[in-house]
């Protein structure tokens, strides 16, 4: 087993707890909150719901495990740009540090941060001279200069963050447990979805993809290897305990989410965890779960930009990125900086598409472009280890439970993706399954031709491949 890399990090910083912290804040963002609605309305019942949730939460469990697997084989930060641009060729990690740049963390950094002044700040308390998207750009920039300046106090900032949003979540749990026998629950609410074994599947598999976004944390570990203490060991534990934590958070908020109220309130609803509270306990716990959304997409959008800039130092330090954001030239701050630069370009383009009226996607729409996106290149760095290759190169021999994970995550992945892409239809029954690709296809066009230019800055396109950890 190799020894703790060090090559892109001066200091060890973070230790299991900030670590599990950081994929608990990663994980919980407005997925859980929102996503529900989408899948009641696609599977047709709660206890469908639930199965779909069990079955992501035992996926990304997998996941866990085999990002596990390659932290240990490279304790290094950089996660997928790192593990790919080691394990297959210097394209295909900068294709994945491509995706994280865009899709992965500045879309969704500026979709967190939007979402936050919505639960923050809902038309009825909004100041008439506060102008939109104000909020989401300051709170990004307050994120980006808390992480930039000092690492520590970037950490320490997180973990508050995620301790007063665990608060909020178990004060709602708590004031929930108080009407368990008195609150009327729909558990066996009349199925309203497909009720053919095909339609279902079908619906399943769809669910699956977009419920996979709220999972798609559970790596966030992997992105600041290099700068935890004893990263071969602490971070595997951290990615497990994280996502088996999370997992089980999940599977109890949407157990009371889909059960509070009749599911013809819920179906295809966004705002499903405040319509729930609201049936439960009126304006008092439906302003209780407000405020656990906001603080949970306000420590994602913290997670996120500790997270992210990591891997665009990483591409530096092997000279595919500009060399004035590689870590080993004190480059993390200025990559938070590019980070966060991106995810206000963003949030004010956005803004200006709505006002031109060009721009109408709606965040179901969001979810499977980014649930595609982000689970086909997860899947693609966890295949890396069935590589023949890396087995040679890493002197590697996972354990049988270790291959089953990893398997298991592989197939189950692409099996739902490639279900979504062949039998999704739209309301008018019509196919639009392949039209859910275009955007992963477009951020891998992009990606190749900005290889084109950037990964050929310094004429190392070798350099990823010489050495592995």
């Amino acid at each position: 087993m190799p020894a703790d890399s060090t090559d892109s990090s001066p200091e060890a910083t973070y230790d299991v707890a900030s670590l599990t912290m950081l994929v608990v804040a990663s994980m919980v963002g407005a997925g859980v909150f929102t996503t529900s609605g989408f899948t009641l309305g696609a599977v047709g019942s709660p206890p469908m719901v639930m199965v779909c949730w069990t079955i992501a939460g035992g996926i990304a469990m997998c996941g866990a495990v085999a990002y596990g697997q390659l932290a240990r084989l490279m304790p290094q930060s950089g996660g997928e740009y790192l593990y790919l641009s080691r394990n297959v060729h210097p394209i295909a990690g900068f294709l994945a540090g491509w995706i994280s740049l865009t899709a992965g963390f500045s879309g969704a950094i500026a979709t967190a941060a939007v979402a936050f002044e919505q639960y923050a700040l809902p038309d009825a308390i909004r100041p008439s001279w506060l102008a939109q998207d104000v909020c989401a750009v300051v709170v990004v920039i307050l994120c980006g200069a808390t992480h930039g300046i000092k690492a520590l106090a970037g950490k320490k900032f997180q973990n508050a963050v995620v301790f007063l949003k665990l608060m909020a979540l178990a004060t709602f749990l708590g004031i929930v447990s108080m009407k368990l026998f008195s609150h009327p629950w729909q558990f066996a609410a009349a199925p309203i979805g497909p009720q053919h074994p095909w339609d279902m599947l079908t619906a399943v598999a769809t669910s699956l993809v977009w419920i996979s976004l709220s999972y798609a944390g559970f790596n966030a570990a992997v992105y600041v290897a290099s700068e935890s203490k004893r990263a071969s060991r602490s971070v595997p534990k951290a990615l497990v305990l994280g996502t088996a934590g999370v997992t089980l958070l999940y599977l109890i908020l949407n157990l009371i989410f889909v059960t509070a109220t009749t599911p013809d309130q819920l179906v295809w609803q966004e705002a499903v965890a405040a319509i729930a509270a609201q049936a439960i306990g009126g304006d008092g716990l439906e302003f209780l779960i407000r405020t656990a959304v906001a603080l949970g997409l306000l420590s994602s959008v913290s997670a996120m930009i500790m997270s992210g800039p990591r891997v665009y130092s990483k591409m530096a330090d092997d000279g595919v990125f500009p060399s004035i954001l590689s870590a080993t030239r004190a480059g993390i701050p200025k990559s938070v900086a590019l980070q966060t630069g991106i995810a206000v370009v963003l949030i004010i383009l956005q803004r200006l598409l709505v006002d031109l009226e060009v721009l109408r996607s709606s965040l179901l729409g969001f979810l499977i472009y980014l649930g595609t996106t982000l689970s086909l290149s997860s899947a693609s760095c966890i295949a890396t280890l069935f590589l023949p290759s890396v087995r040679r190169q890493h002197a590697v021999r996972p354990n049988a439970f270790q291959q089953a994970a990893s398997f298991v995550y592989v197939l189950a992945t692409f099996a739902a993706v490639i279900l979504l892409v062949c039998t999704h239809r739209n309301a008018d029954g019509q196919r639009v399954g392949w039209w859910h690709l275009t955007g992963a296809a477009a951020t891998l066009i992009t990606g190749l031709i900005a290889w084109l230019f950037f990964g050929r800055l310094n004429g190392r396109q070798d350099g990823p491949q010489a050495g592995s950890s």
